[in-house]
C-alpha cells in the first residue's frame, strides 16, 4: 500500500514545476512522482490533497549552532571587535550548564522543522547536539569542531567520533563530520591529521575560513585584535605576513576536496576556481554576515566560478529564526537577477551533493527518502511560481521526514 499526495504543484528533480502532482510514497522512500494521471491511485492506496500547496524537497540547513541557542538574544556590540564577541560567546557556552544547552537545542530542532528545514547540518563543541538529534526527527550530520591543539582536545575527538559512530550505526537519520572551528583553531599539521581522520572514517570535512577582516588582518599583516587574541597563549603558525587566509589554506594543502567551507567572505577570482577545481562547497549565511557587519560573500563571482553554493543559519546574534526561506529572501533582495529556482537549490540539490547525499536527499525523485514538504503562499497565475515562493512569507503546512508525518496542518 502507497501513500499518495495531490498538490497543486511540484517542483520536479530537473528544477521543473509539475502542475496537478503526484507523490507517491512506498514506506520511508519515493515511489513515483508525476502529474495526476502519470501515479494512478490503486485499491488500498492512502491519499491525501494537499490542493493549492506546493510540494518541495525538504529544506536542508548547511550550517547551524545548536547548541549556541544559549547566546542567542546577545548581539554583537558597536564596540565589539569580531574576536572579542567570539571570545565572549564561547565563554558564556562553556560555562553554560548542560541542563540550559540542551533543550536550546530541541528548541533550534523544532524551530527548523517548523520552517520546512527536514536536515541539519550542525557544528558542534561539546558533543551535545548528538545525543539530542538521535532521538529527534530530523536528519543531521554533526560536524565536531576542534579549537586547539591539547592533548584533551584530542582525546574528546577520539571519544566524540567513537559516539558519532555507535550512533550513525543505529540511525539512518545521523551521519558525522568533523574540522577545525576556523583555520587559526589548529597548527597546520593538526590540520591535515584531521583531513586524514576524515578521509579514514568517510566523513565530511568542514570549516570556517576567510570570514572576517580581522581575519584577514591577522594573516596578511600580523595584527589586530584576532591576531591578539591567537598569539596570547601560542605562536603564530601560519606563515609571513602578506598571504591571507585563504591563499594560505590552498597552497598548504589544508583544504581536503570535497569539503565544505563556511563564509569565506574574503576571497578572490583565482581562489574561487581553485575551490571548485577540487569540489569544494561554500556554504553562504546572508543574515548572519550581515548582522555581523562583514563584506558579503562574492556571489556572482562564485558562481561564474562553478562553485557549489549552499545556505546555512550559521547562529544569528539576536532575536532571528532559523529559517531557511528568510535567508534566500535576504539574498533575493541583493541579487535579484539571480533565479529563484537556481536559489533554491541552494537549500535542496547543492548541500545534498555538498554532503555526498545527493541519492538520498535532496530532491523529490523516486528512489530517494521520503524528506518533503507542502507550502501555501498567494499565488498570481502571471508570475513565476518559484519567485513568488521567495518573494512571498510561505507557510509551511507538511514536513514529512522518511515518510513520516512530522508536521502536518492539512
Amino acid at each position: 500500500m502507497s501513500t499518495i499526495y495531490y498538490a497543486r504543484w511540484l517542483l520536479s528533480p530537473d528544477g521543473g514545476i509539475i502542475t496537478n502532482a503526484a507523490l507517491a510514497l512506498a514506506g520511508d522512500k519515493i515511489e513515483a512522482v508525476g502529474t495526476r494521471s502519470q501515479v494512478p491511485r490503486r485499491p488500498g492506496d492512502r491519499t491525501i490533497n494537499l490542493g493549492d500547496q506546493l510540494l518541495l524537497p525538504g529544506l536542508i540547513n548547511a550550517h547551524s549552532h545548536l547548541e549556541e541557542g544559549v547566546v542567542r538574544g546577545i548581539p554583537k556590540e558597536d564596540a565589539d571587535t569580531f574576536a572579542s564577541w567570539i571570545a565572549k560567546k564561547t565563554s558564556r557556552l562553556r560555562n553554560a550548564p548542560v541542563e540550559s544547552i540542551m533543550p536550546v537545542i530541541r528548541l533550534g530542532i523544532r524551530e527548523s522543522l517548523t520552517n520546512g528545514t527536514t536536515t541539519i547540518v550542525d557544528s558542534s563543541r561539546t558533543g551535545h547536539s548528538v545525543v539530542v538529534l538521535k532521538d529527534e526527527p530530523v536528519r543531521s550530520w554533526i560536524i565536531h569542531e576542534v579549537h586547539n591543539n591539547d592533548q584533551a582536545e584530542k582525546d574528546n575527538l577520539i571519544r566524540t567520533i567513537e559516539l558519532l559512530k555507535r550512533v550513525a550505526s543505529t540511525s539512518n537519520r545521523v551521519g558525522i563530520g568533523m574540522g577545525p572551528y576556523a583555520l587559526f583553531s589548529c597548527t597546520p599539521q593538526r590540520h591535515r591529521n584531521l583531513i586524514n581522520t576524515a578521509a579514514k572514517e568517510h566523513a565530511p570535512w568542514a570549516s570556517h575560513l576567510a570570514e572576517s577582516a580581522e581575519e584577514l588582518q591577522a594573516f596578511a599583516e600580523h595584527k589586530g585584535d584576532l591576531y591578539f587574541q591567537i598569539t596570547r597563549n601560542r605562536e603564530w603558525a601560519y606563515g609571513a605576513t602578506g598571504i591571507g587566509p585563504m591563499h594560505y589554506a590552498l597552497t598548504e594543502n589544508l583544504l581536503p576536496a570535497s569539503a565544505l567551507l563556511y563564509h569565506c567572505n574574503y576571497v578572490n577570482g583565482a581562489q574561487l576556481s581553485s575551490l571548485a577545481a577540487k569540489n569544494i562547497s561554500i556554504v553562504i549565511c546572508p543574515q548572519y554576515t550581515k548582522s555581523l557587519g562583514h563584506k558579503n560573500f562574492p556571489l556572482d563571482l562564485a558562481l561564474t566560478r562553478g562553485v557549489n553554493i549552499c545556505v546555512g543559519t550559521a547562529n544569528i546574534p539576536g532575536v532571528g529564526a532559523m529559517n531557511l526561506f528568510d535567508e534566500l529572501y535576504t539574498v533575493k533582495t541583493n541579487y535579484p537577477h539571480i533565479p529563484a529556482a537556481e536559489m533554491i537549490r541552494w537549500v535542496t540539490v547543492n548541500p545534498a551533493r555538498a554532503l555526498g547525499a545527493q541519492d538520498n536527499i535532496g530532491s523529490l525523485a523516486p528512489g530517494l527518502q521520503a524528506d518533503f514538504i507542502a507550502v501555501s503562499f498567494a499565488h498570481d497565475p502571471g508570475e513565476n511560481l518559484l519567485e513568488e515562493l521567495i518573494a512571498e512569507e510561505p507557510e509551511v503546512r507538511l514536513v514529512v521526514v522518511d515518510g513520516e508525518e512530522i508536521i502536518v496542518d492539512y
